[in-house]
């Protein structure tokens, strides 16, 4: 058991409110208040769209200005994928012979034919194979349960 001193932290031992030290700010709100400070003009503080605005010129550069600022690709990467999310991969449909009612062997069976044959690609072939694998997971654990359930139920005992 833990030793209790006055350090030990517990529902009879905690500083009053008025008594407590208030959090420093997060981070996030201190990135915001330099952001404005950065941003603000004659004095007065400046917002998000400042900040914005000052990125995206930076990402496009200027070449009228003296010295000339140059484009910078990266930033004005950053500043896209913000605007219009990369769009993620997503698998090719594919077809082949496969039977719903088959045994889960067979099927796997079925799969490792059509990747065979290249009428699907080994990756999806792998997805599917995982997936029956998981169907005959899901079923054995709903099979125990049941077993379970009426084991208990038979010997009186359990929540049912």
């Amino acid at each position: 058991m833990a030793k209790k001193n006055q350090t030990s932290f517990n529902k009879d031992n905690q500083p009053s409110p008025e008594n407590r030290t208030p959090r420093g700010k997060s981070k996030k709100t201190l990135m915001l208040d330099a952001i404005r400070q950065h941003c603000g003009v004659d004095g007065k503080p400046g917002n998000e769209m400042d900040y914005l605005l000052d990125v995206i010129k930076a990402s496009l550069g200027d070449p009228l200005s003296d010295p000339p600022i140059l484009p910078n690709p990266t930033l004005m990467t950053i500043v896209m994928s913000r605007i219009e999310p990369p769009l993620k991969s997503t698998s090719p449909l594919v077809e082949f012979e496969f039977s719903a009612k088959a045994t889960p062997s067979e099927q796997a069976s079925q799969v490792l034919t059509a990747a065979a044959k290249g009428e699907i690609p080994p990756d999806i072939a792998h997805t599917f194979v995982s997936a029956i694998a998981s169907m005959l997971k899901i079923d054995e654990v709903t099979e125990l349960q049941k077993r379970l359930e009426s084991l208990e139920k038979a010997m009186g005992i359990g929540n049912g």
